[in-house]
């Protein structure tokens, strides 16, 4: 079963996504390579950012999660809000 995560990351977008490219970007993706990561946007809000992931299952998606928090912790970033999971019911690629 394949797992979606939603959350929101407070604050200014461009200062979010400056400091994840600057700060974290190079520990996520190995982290989420190695644990299932499938894909992952990211979109700017009227307050911030908001982060979807789509993971192989949601074992993948937990220790990722302990792995970089601390990352996000140090590089400033506010912790995440609103975090919430769906079971995926149905996955089309529609272009390869």
């Amino acid at each position: 079963m394949s797992i979606v995560t939603i959350f929101e990351i407070p604050g200014d977008t461009d200062e979010i996504l400056a400091l994840q490219d600057e700060k974290i970007e190079s520990v996520i993706r190995p982290v989420a390579e190695k644990n299932g990561g499938i894909a992952h946007l990211a979109l700017k809000t009227d307050t911030g950012v908001m982060v979807i992931n789509h993971w192989e299952n949601e074992e993948g998606m937990e220790q990722s999660a302990q792995e970089v928090r601390p990352q996000m912790e140090e590089a400033g970033l506010p912790a995440p809000e609103n975090w919430r999971s769906y079971e995926v019911a149905r996955h089309v690629e529609v272009k390869n």
